[in-house]
């Protein structure tokens, strides 16, 4: 039992925490339009859950070894992956034995490739790249339809729409708070561009160079995609693909995009940028929630 505790160690909990929140958003929009909690949700939400720590055994098992100890981190993975892979499989099989949801093959295997395609991001280290983030936000948003889906028992169209809009949603997030780290780092001291400072070696001014540069294609990025944003939502409204309600649940995000690009970054408090996030995305799935179960006043 000893030599059992000694090779599992502590638990291995993902640190990522914007994750955390996508995952549990999506899957509070799901079951909040469905309107129901039944004993299959609260099976999915194990599953999810154990598959979500599963992606901490899974990085650590997939990116190449970086430290000496990697061998020793490798075995300890291993046996938590049993473990997570063990509670997600006990709670997935009632699903399809007892409750044939049967239609979970098929978001199973569209979950399946999003994880192929982040194991190979994890594998170069570009699973922080901005690629890397907003697939990792289009592959957690699925968790929403599928809630839905598992809640009403049955596949519908809205499970569609409401991927496409929590991915929207999660986007402009992710767009946001890389602008406004890279508008941190480039205002640290010792990132003064190189034609500003004397006297700066070489390193350090091709470093600083690199970190404005980067500002600017986040701030740049960020626009773009909220202009998009902007335009695209009231287009889904006139064709009738969405509520005009949805509009209103985009608001915050819009006003807060305006807001942060306008904004001289001095000192960032990364934990208040956090809950502010978590707090931002209560209210998108209050909102969301509400356009899609009631009835549209200009539909």
């Amino acid at each position: 039992m000893e030599k059992r505790g000694a090779i599992l160690g502590r638990p291995i909990v993902p640190r990522e925490h914007g994750a955390w929140a996508v995952l549990y958003g999506a899957f509070i929009a799901g079951v909040g339009v469905a309107g129901q909690v039944t004993l299959p949700v609260g099976l999915f939400f194990v599953a999810v859950t154990a598959a979500a720590l599963g992606n901490g055994p899974l990085t650590i098992l997939v990116r190449p070894a970086a430290s000496p100890t990697w061998q020793a981190d490798r075995g300890r993975a291993l046996a938590w992956l049993a473990v997570y892979g063990a509670i997600f499989g006990l709670a997935v099989l009632p699903l399809f034995l007892a409750y044939r949801l049967t239609f979970l093959t098929a978001f199973g295997m569209g979950a399946a490739c999003f994880l192929l395609m982040r194991a190979y991001l994890l594998r170069g280290r570009d699973d922080r790249s901005l690629a890397g983030e907003l697939l990792g936000a289009a592959g957690l948003s699925m968790v929403g339809p599928t809630a839905h889906a598992v809640a009403t028992r049955a596949v519908a169209p809205v499970g569609a729409l409401l991927w496409l809009l929590l991915f929207l949603f999660f986007a402009s997030g992710v767009f946001y708070v890389r602008m406004r780290i890279r508008g941190m780092l480039a205002r640290r001291p010792g990132a003064t561009p190189a034609h500003q400072t004397a006297g700066m070696e070489c390193g350090g001014a091709a470093a600083a160079l690199r970190t404005t540069a980067a500002q600017r294609t986040a701030y740049r990025s960020c626009l773009a995609y909220h202009l998009v944003l902007l335009v695209a939502l009231p287009l889904l409204a006139v064709l009738h693909l969405v509520p005009w309600a949805i509009l209103l649940a985009f608001a915050p995000a819009l006003w807060r995009a305006a807001a942060g690009l306008r904004r001289q970054e001095g000192q960032l408090d990364l934990k208040r940028l956090g809950w502010s996030e978590v707090a931002q995305t209560l209210v998108f799935l209050l909102l969301l929630v509400a356009a899609l179960r009631l009835p549209d006043p200009l539909g």
